[in-house]
């Protein structure tokens, strides 16, 4: 990558990023629409042109605009107005997407929830916003019942998951109970055709679309409040990295529309650009890994744990993944050695596609930086900032620091959030307003920015153990153990129950077996693995006392990893001291 000799060292002066970019891309006037009318405008004349396959049922334009039309009428039927906010508590699927459009067309505000939030926190959130109305999948419906129950909600609408697919009458519908205003999609549906005509809401300045949340595996985050310009402005950049966002194209949508790049990246974006969506609920790899092969997507944007499935060769079998041309990740750690492993695996299937990195989080509205087509980023960067957007890498006291230097990620973004509602004083934690006025978003995560503007996330500012009074972030000893050979996955963390720093590991499949016979070789290796990170280090804290060795790791129903349970974990730990490190830390610090 070529040398930037012009710098002055600070990144949000330099912004070297730019020279990737032609003089158009960044200068971009976005459009002053709602997604609603964003959708229609660019797709009103190619009504026959597929916009979604679910489960053998492909639903074109025509038909999508249709459906948009009629699930508006059946909200104003229920009495949903401007302003309004209805709560969406769906995977992905058609519905989900007709209640999107459909709230932007009526100027009405989608609030849209994860089934796994704990209840009392569900009913809070529900209650802060008023919502009246609940569009719910059949699936979900008996998880969240009760919290629905106790919040202000009248009117339940349920959908059964395969209500649009071909497969939808041969699934048995859960019964409902009617004096307590639950009905079944159709029947909300009907309840619309009593509605002559709906006046489509016209676009203004920040006005609010969507509530959305970060996470929802341990309890409900605070509710992410995303205007139309969030949504517009982030899908206006993504031509700029050179991705083929064309008609004919097919986007793999699985990652859930509670989070802000279920909903904007991978909902809007290719239905902006005329590109079809192949929908399937299921969040687990096994049928991540069988739908890229059996529907060949073009693109997808899923986390490492999906990806992590083409290392599986019994699934993977003789596939041809030709057509796999952009295969992004985000959320979730991503080793070099982890992203040439699944990318050879795409090289010996007829793919010669990298394995993309992004970044970026719901607050910020979907994404922040991307590998950019055509450009060599080095491993371990999540690409430059779209066009638009300013990052940096400052201290604790909100001064910036330079190249190379490890910082909290801040991001100037125009398609961030408007708040969390409803709450002003972690509104006012998140963003941090500067001298001149500039209003950055607080990520929360540590990295850095080499001179070319490639963005390197070593991990989140929590991520941290104390161990003996010193704070030692566990990212720093994985980015160690990664690199070790042998290792396939590993994480490092606290046992809640022995209070002491922790590697999870999961080893080649080769070495796995060595040790499965020699278990006094396994416990060589481990100890070599301490004295390994203590070279590197030179600090006996970032030495973690027990390991664990996985088959795999246990996924959370949000498709990450649960990291929650496995510091909770009991059993399968094998301790081991630190003496001899502990002699030569106290040799190292009498010398020094």
């Amino acid at each position: 990558m070529e040398k930037n000799l012009n710098l002055t060292g600070y990144p949000t002066i330099d912004k070297p990023w730019n020279k990737y970019y032609r003089q158009e891309e960044l200068e971009k006037v976005r459009s002053n629409r709602t997604v609603y009318q964003e959708i229609y405008e660019n797709n009103a004349e190619y009504v026959n042109d597929l916009a979604i396959e679910f489960f053998g049922k492909k639903i074109n334009y025509g038909e999508l605009f249709k459906n948009i039309d009629k699930t508006a009428k059946a909200l104003m039927a229920c009495g949903v107005k401007k302003g309004d906010i209805v709560t969406v508590c769906c995977a992905g699927i058609p519905e989900t997407i007709y209640t999107f459009y459909a709230l932007s067309k009526i100027g009405a505000v989608a609030n849209l929830m994860s089934p796994y939030f704990d209840q009392n926190d569900m009913t809070d959130r529900i209650n802060d916003c008023n919502s009246k109305v609940l569009i719910v999948m059949d699936d979900f419906y008996p998880i969240i019942k009760d919290s629905v129950k106790k919040s202000t909600i009248e009117k339940t609408i349920v959908i059964p998951t395969l209500n649009s697919s071909l497969l939808g009458l041969l699934k048995k519908k859960p019964p409902l109970d009617y004096r307590n205003n639950e009905m079944y999609w159709k029947q909300f549906i009907d309840m619309g055709s009593r509605i002559s005509q709906i006046t489509t809401a016209e676009y203004e300045p920040q006005s609010p679309l969507a509530l959305v949340y970060s996470s929802g595996t341990t309890g409900a985050s605070k509710a992410i409040l995303l205007s139309n310009d969030s949504f517009q402005n982030s899908i206006q950049s993504y031509p700029a990295s050179g991705v083929d966002i064309s008609r004919g194209q097919k986007f793999y949508q699985i990652i859930p529309p509670w989070y802000s790049t279920g909903l904007s990246t991978s909902i809007h974006l290719p239905l902006s650009y005329g590109v079809s969506v192949f929908m399937d609920p299921r969040f687990d790899r096994v049928n991540f890994v069988r739908n890229i092969i059996k529907h060949k997507p073009n693109y997808a944007v899923a986390p490492t744990s999906m990806y992590e499935g083409f290392l599986d060769k019994k699934l993977v079998g003789k596939a041809n993944l030709k057509h796999f041309n952009y295969p992004f990740e985000g959320g979730e750690p991503l080793s070099e050695i982890q992203a040439k492993k699944i990318e050879q695996v795409f090289f010996e299937h007829g793919s010669d596609s990298k394995l993309r990195t992004a970044y970026g989080e719901c607050e910020c509205g979907a994404a922040i930086t991307t590998e950019v087509q055509g450009i060599d980023h080095p491993y371990g960067c999540v690409g430059i900032p779209l066009p638009g957007i300013t990052i940096g890498i400052f201290d604790d006291d909100y001064n910036e620091l330079p190249y190379y230097t490890r910082g909290e990620i801040l991001a100037d973004t125009p398609c961030g959030m408007t708040e969390y509602y409803k709450n002003p004083e972690a509104t006012q934690r998140f963003f941090h307003i500067d001298s001149n006025g500039v209003k950055w978003s607080c990520t929360g995560d540590i990295g850095y920015i080499d001179e070319n503007g490639n963005l390197f996330i070593e991990g989140r500012k929590n991520d941290f153990t104390e161990v003996n009074g010193e704070k030692v972030y566990n990212f720093d000893i994985e980015n160690i153990i990664s690199r070790i050979s042998g290792i396939k996955f590993c994480d490092v963390m606290v046992n809640y129950n022995e209070n002491c720093l922790t590697a999870h590991l999961i080893l080649e499949e080769e070495l796995q077996a060595k040790f499965s016979a020699d278990p006094e070789a396994g416990l060589k290796y481990l100890m070599s693995i301490q004295k390994i990170i203590f070279d590197a280090t030179k600090n006996v804290n970032m030495v973690p006392v027990l390991f664990k060795i996985r088959k795999e790791f246990p996924f959370a129903k949000s498709g990450k990893r649960d990291v929650e349970k496995m510091k909770s974990e009991t059993e399968g730990f094998i301790r081991l001291n630190t003496e001899l490190l502990d002699a030569k830390f106290k040799q190292l610090k009498k010398t020094n």
